[in-house]
Protein backbone atom coordinates (compact mmCIF):
# COMPACT_ATOMS: atom_id res chain seq x y z
CA UNK A 1 0.00 0.00 0.00
CA UNK A 2 2.73 2.45 0.95
CA UNK A 3 4.64 1.76 -2.29
CA UNK A 4 1.46 2.39 -4.32
CA UNK A 5 0.97 5.75 -2.62
CA UNK A 6 4.55 6.77 -3.39
CA UNK A 7 4.19 5.74 -7.03
CA UNK A 8 0.92 7.67 -7.31
CA UNK A 9 2.52 10.76 -5.79
CA UNK A 10 5.46 10.60 -8.20
CA UNK A 11 3.12 10.24 -11.18
CA UNK A 12 0.91 13.10 -10.03
CA UNK A 13 3.93 15.35 -9.58
CA UNK A 14 5.25 14.49 -13.02
CA UNK A 15 1.95 15.22 -14.77
CA UNK A 16 0.61 18.22 -12.85
CA UNK A 17 3.39 20.58 -13.88
CA UNK A 18 4.90 20.64 -10.41
CA UNK A 19 8.62 20.87 -10.26
CA UNK A 20 11.60 20.64 -8.03
CA UNK A 21 13.10 23.85 -6.67
CA UNK A 22 14.97 25.87 -9.28
CA UNK A 23 18.50 24.63 -9.81
CA UNK A 24 21.62 26.55 -10.71
CA UNK A 25 21.90 24.99 -14.18
CA UNK A 26 18.48 26.33 -15.10
CA UNK A 27 19.41 29.67 -13.56
CA UNK A 28 22.46 29.74 -15.83
CA UNK A 29 20.25 28.84 -18.80
CA UNK A 30 17.97 31.74 -17.88
CA UNK A 31 20.87 34.17 -17.59
CA UNK A 32 22.56 33.09 -20.81
CA UNK A 33 19.52 32.83 -23.09
CA UNK A 34 17.37 35.69 -21.86
CA UNK A 35 20.23 38.19 -21.71
CA UNK A 36 20.86 37.80 -25.45
CA UNK A 37 17.98 40.20 -26.16
CA UNK A 38 17.34 42.09 -22.92
CA UNK A 39 18.59 42.67 -19.41
CA UNK A 40 17.50 39.87 -17.09
CA UNK A 41 16.28 42.43 -14.56
CA UNK A 42 13.13 42.68 -16.70
CA UNK A 43 11.88 39.12 -16.05
CA UNK A 44 13.39 39.15 -12.55
CA UNK A 45 11.11 42.06 -11.70
CA UNK A 46 8.01 40.27 -12.96
CA UNK A 47 5.67 38.01 -11.01
CA UNK A 48 3.55 35.70 -13.14
CA UNK A 49 1.60 32.50 -12.94
CA UNK A 50 2.96 29.35 -14.59
CA UNK A 51 0.68 29.83 -17.61
CA UNK A 52 1.76 33.47 -17.94
CA UNK A 53 5.43 32.42 -17.86
CA UNK A 54 4.69 29.78 -20.49
CA UNK A 55 3.08 32.41 -22.72
CA UNK A 56 6.04 34.72 -22.15
CA UNK A 57 8.64 32.05 -23.02
CA UNK A 58 6.67 31.03 -26.11
CA UNK A 59 6.45 34.68 -27.19
CA UNK A 60 10.21 35.08 -26.77
CA UNK A 61 10.79 31.91 -28.79
CA UNK A 62 8.56 33.30 -31.56
CA UNK A 63 10.86 36.35 -31.55
CA UNK A 64 13.93 34.14 -31.97
CA UNK A 65 14.95 32.80 -28.55
CA UNK A 66 16.66 29.44 -29.06
CA UNK A 67 15.47 26.77 -26.64
CA UNK A 68 15.12 23.03 -27.05
CA UNK A 69 11.84 21.51 -25.83
CA UNK A 70 13.62 20.33 -22.65
CA UNK A 71 15.17 23.77 -22.06
CA UNK A 72 11.80 25.43 -22.63
CA UNK A 73 10.14 23.18 -20.05
CA UNK A 74 12.97 23.70 -17.55
CA UNK A 75 12.95 27.47 -18.03
CA UNK A 76 9.18 27.72 -17.55
CA UNK A 77 9.45 25.63 -14.37
CA UNK A 78 12.33 27.80 -13.13
CA UNK A 79 10.51 31.08 -13.78
CA UNK A 80 7.24 29.79 -12.34
CA UNK A 81 8.95 28.72 -9.11
CA UNK A 82 11.36 31.62 -8.66
CA UNK A 83 9.25 34.51 -9.96
CA UNK A 84 5.74 33.38 -9.21
CA UNK A 85 2.68 35.52 -8.74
Amino acid sequence: MKQSAVIALVCMTAFCGCSAPPDTNTGALFESRCSVCHNTSIPKGARKTRSQWQECVERMMAKGAKLSPEEKRALINYLAEKYRF
